[in-house]
């Protein structure tokens, strides 16, 4: 059970940690924005709500409109209509992820202390939001913050490096973010917690060596950062030698003009159609410059898609170049494209890298993200 306002003590059993007291916590996880449409950071979020709910803590999911308080009459209106409004359009917050009915969501004007809940723990979760939590009164709780990408394109770098020097106990997603952890003389104050999947949900629905058709799969994204330019010349460059290919990218917006006409493109493909998206594909092509962890790459390999990535250190966390999948220098479309030739005209080389990342990715499953992370947090991000 719960107690409201306060902490109960539980014994708790985990193959990481066989008995260790644990405590029923009041969490809030603040996030930047609210956002209609799906992104890998908020889904990692959720999937903490969710799951940390499910253990018996009271979670509460905090989306601010602004960050900062707006100035006017005008503006003030529209905060205050804001959250109705949204809950009206929608239905369920979020639309595109399912949240437990137990975790709380607020939509809140801005990140002001009055509109957060009090608890035990608060975890910032974005460069927009650490300041003002490690700013807040100790009624809403001990601060902390899950870092999932180095955020340069959110702010400048000196700002990112200042919000990483606060006074928080961090979570990192990836050994590249420890080290730029401990550059900023953040080590004491880091874990690195590599993300979960959900291997049950992202699975082999046809047989990796039954896909006989030259199938690629990519994300596409409007950031530079995600390289889909590079991606797409890839694949244009790939098809003057292969002219069989196939080529189905996703995203969240309409699909871009300049796609050539060859290549497919689904718009928010439901958790569904993403499963067999991927299963469609004998190989995903994961072009991003930048990437914290690259979770669509990791989805795809738990799909049996065999990976060529550009090597954009996020990928280091799961795959290895020659082993689970075919790693290139960023910006270099040629390579990816080569890459791609490669295991088109290799069968046995594509089954082998695909079913070694299938294997792979086993290993990241939830439970272990979350065993971590509660203990993270009860022993007060105490290393």
């Amino acid at each position: 059970m719960v107690v409201s306002g306060g902490i109960s003590a539980i014994h708790y059993s985990s193959l990481l940690y066989p008995l260790v007291i644990l405590f029923l916590m009041n969490i809030t996880f603040v996030l930047p924005m609210f956002l209609d449409s799906p992104a890998g950071g908020f889904k990692v979020v959720y999937e903490y709500a969710n799951r940390l709910s499910r253990r018996g803590h009271r979670v509460t999911v905090v989306h601010p409109r602004n960050l900062d308080p707006q100035r006017g009459l005008l503006e003030g209106v529209k905060s205050r209509l804001w959250a109705p409004k949204l809950r009206w359009r929608h239905g369920r917050i979020p639309p595109w992820f399912e949240l437990d009915r137990d975790v709380a969501v607020r939509l809140t004007p801005d990140l002001r202390q009055r509109f957060i809940p009090d608890g035990e723990v608060i975890v910032a979760t974005a460069i927009g939001t650490a300041f003002a939590v490690a700013g807040y009164g100790a009624s809403k709780g001990r601060g902390y913050y899950l870092i999932q990408s180095y955020e340069t394109w959110q702010a400048g770098e000196e700002r990112v490096r200042a919000s990483w020097r606060l006074p928080l106990p961090k979570v990192v997603v990836s050994r590249w973010l420890a080290d730029l952890a401990r550059e900023v003389g953040e080590e004491s104050r880091t874990t690195h917690i590599p993300l979960g999947i959900d291997c049950e949900h992202f699975r082999i629905n046809r047989p990796v060596r039954a896909r006989r058709r030259p199938r690629v799969g990519m994300l596409a994204h409007p950031m530079a950062i995600k390289g889909t330019v590079d991606g797409v010349l890839a694949l244009e460059i790939a098809r003057k030698s292969c002219a069989e290919i196939e080529a189905i990218l996703f995203g969240t917006h309409p699909r871009d003009e300049s796609l050539p006409e060859w290549i497919e493109y689904k718009q928010r493909p439901s958790p569904a159609e993403l499963v067999a998206l991927y299963n469609s594909c004998q190989i995903f092509l994961h072009p991003s410059h930048l990437e914290g962890w690259g979770l669509p790459a990791a989805e795809a390999m738990a799909c049996g898609c065999a990976l060529v990535a550009a090597h954009n250190r996020g990928v280091d966390e799961f795959a290895v170049d020659g082993d689970n999948g075919l790693l290139v220098p960023i910006g270099a479309p040629k390579l990816l494209a080569e890459a791609m030739l490669r295991l088109l005209r290799d069968d046995d080389l594509r089954c082998q890298l695909a079913e070694r990342g299938r294997q792979h990715i086993e290993s990241f499953g939830w439970d272990r993200a979350v065993d971590a992370f509660e203990r993270f947090l009860t022993e007060g991000g105490q290393r």
